[in-house]
């Protein structure tokens, strides 16, 4: 029993235990792909579905991604927004295949990594 509590004790704590932060652009980089796939997918999903409220979720990653992409534009010299652009299409390449609900939850994990708004490292 007392092994128990000690394992889900410690299992609270790491779900405690803030994310951390992205700090690598590259990574950021890769996020920017995850919000505008998951952005893409619900624009699509709301012309299946206008009541289900996937313009809401496609309107907010939309913002996420512009957000990063405006501080792009102002953190990064245009060789860097080359190598940005291959990373973020390499990304979004292989996220394609990948579910909605695997996208969603990288999604999550970047939100909870970057800055509100979010901003390139």
């Amino acid at each position: 029993m007392l092994v128990l509590v000690s394992v889900f004790a410690a299992v609270s704590l790491n779900a405690a235990q803030p994310a951390e932060r992205i700090t690598d652009w590259r990574e950021a980089v890769r996020c920017l792909a995850v919000f505008e796939t998951v952005a893409s997918r619900s624009f699509a999903a709301h012309v299946q579905d206008s009541g289900a409220g996937h313009d809401d979720r496609a309107v907010q990653y939309d913002d996420l991604a512009m957000s990063l992409i405006g501080s792009m534009g102002e953190r990064f010299t245009f060789a860097r927004m080359e190598q940005a652009e291959t990373i973020r299409a390499r990304e979004a390449q292989a996220l394609a295949p990948r579910s909605m609900e695997e996208v969603q939850a990288l999604a999550d994990d970047c939100r909870a990594r970057l800055p509100d708004p979010p901003v390139m490292p």
